[in-house]
């Protein structure tokens, strides 16, 4: 509608720009956007400040930071809002140090622009600082609203501080908030979070009235996350006849039954799934073939695998670490054959699969020559789990050689529980070098342990 008025010869206005630019804003529209502010500087609305904090936001939610800041920098654009969208771009784009800068700077601030500020920590998962800042807002500013309140309780659940929660939870009632769904779904995945399981579920009764699918996806999930599989599959049945569940729901159920080794459980699901027409996308696809292989149902997890239309490298990773789960080394070597085939790049986790498959197959060489193709073919870095695996392969077959010159060369420093069993097995083959370069290490690293290290060829 907005590029239509210029053929008809209409003149926009700076509301006219704004409400476009919002637009651009909601759908990621950059090309779009930039093609609006060109035009805007055309007909002299680059000082307009209704245009300018619409195109701060419009940069800023299309993910171009520089440019907002270009935008913010220029003379006359600071305003309210606009100091606002800047704070939120720099704090949910992770750069809450930035952002917290600007935030002191701003000489006028409303309960909008703290919550922008709250929003980059609890996203950022720095909770500890969320909290500081709370503090400092209930101190500061009278204001407060259903979005404040929500991260509120984010930042509870992620202390599993359910005290502080229960306390927000009082305040939620004293101040009108209890109807508020927002607020509601918030507190019952705090509680859930916080372990509080039967608080969670007296809320969940008494927010009967107008609960939705997130508070059945909120309840089901704490349940599932704490390993209660009986009480999850129980609140799923109930489900059914408020709401309908969603995909979300099924994953969780899923993890669920494959932490507890719930076979019969996630049979069930999975048959209600087709049963129901529900599709089945990438993500459950492995939910289901992490499920199936941790109980020990491998060839209906690579049956799961095959029916799939398309597989990334999530999905080959659950294959090949649920054939790991299983010890079955040479079905993880042949499907990194085809993982390779289908163009598929492997990446760490993919690489821990492959050797645990060399240790189970006592392949020493391939796994050798696999680690080495990481880096050198793959241009993936080893990362500590790589080299446990190294160390186990060489110790478990004897290769003591190749154990000590891979040690001595690891691009990491060996842990406790690498440098244990170096030490035992070098007392096993009588590799008094090495053994006594472990035996120091160990002591150097637990200096305040009882045990001291010695090294005596032939014990066990």
């Amino acid at each position: 509608m907005f590029f239509q008025m210029f053929p008809a010869a209409v003149r926009p206005l700076n509301f006219t720009y704004s409400n476009a630019l919002i637009a651009c804003s909601r759908i990621s529209a950059l090309k779009e956007g930039m093609q609006i502010h060109g035009v805007s500087i055309k007909v002299g609305f680059e000082d307009d400040q209704v245009v300018t904090s619409s195109l701060i936001d419009m940069y800023v939610k299309c993910g171009k930071l520089q440019n907002a800041w270009g935008v913010f920098e220029q003379p006359g654009s600071k305003d309210l809002i606009s100091w606002t969208s800047i704070v939120s771009g720099y704090a949910m784009s992770g750069k809450t140090v930035k952002a917290r800068e600007l935030f002191d700077q701003m000489t006028e601030r409303n309960v909008v622009s703290w919550n922008a500020m709250l929003a980059g920590y609890t996203c950022a998962l720095q909770w500890e600082e969320a909290l500081d800042f709370v503090i400092l807002m209930r101190n500061t500013i009278k204001d407060i609203d259903h979005i404040t309140l929500g991260m509120i309780l984010n930042v509870c659940a992620g202390l599993s501080d359910v005290e502080v929660g229960k306390q927000v939870h009082g305040f939620i009632y004293r101040n009108g908030f209890f109807s508020n769904l927002t607020v509601g779904n918030a507190l019952l995945d705090m509680y859930g979070k916080c372990g509080n399981l039967r608080s969670a579920r007296v809320w969940f009764h008494q927010i009967s009235q107008w609960r939705d699918n997130i508070s059945w996806n909120a309840l089901l999930t704490s349940y599932a996350r704490h390993g209660r599989s009986e009480q999850a599959m129980t609140i799923f049945s109930e489900m059914q006849w408020e709401a309908r569940p969603s995909v979300f729901t099924f994953g969780t159920l899923l993890a669920s039954c494959a932490n507890t080794f719930a076979l019969q459980h996630g049979k069930q699901i999975h048959g209600f799934m087709i049963r129901s027409g529900y599709e089945m996308d990438i993500v459950i696809r492995g939910a289901l073939v992490d499920m199936y292989s941790k109980c020990s149902c491998l060839e209906y997890a690579l049956t799961v695998f095959k029916e799939a239309g398309s597989r990334d490298v999530i999905l080959w990773n659950s294959i090949i670490f649920g054939c790991a789960y299983n010890q079955r080394g040479r079905e993880i070597l042949e499907l990194f054959s085809s993982m390779k085939e289908d163009g598929i790049k492997p990446d760490r986790v993919t690489f821990q699969g492959i050797l645990l498959a060399c240790i189970y197959e006592g392949l020493v060489e391939l796994g050798t020559r696999y680690f080495n193709s990481m880096s050198d073919e793959y241009y993936v870095m080893p990362w500590l789990e790589h080299y446990e695996c190294m160390v186990e392969l060489y110790s478990r077959y004897g290769r003591m050689d190749e154990l000590e010159n891979f040690v001595k060369s690891m691009a990491c420093e060996p842990t406790v529980p690498m440098l244990t069993r170096i030490f035992n097995v070098c007392r096993k083959h009588g590799c008094l070098g090495l053994g006594e370069w472990a035996a120091e290490r160990l002591n150097e690293l637990s200096p305040s342990s009882p045990r001291k290290f010695k090294f005596v060829v032939g014990e066990r």
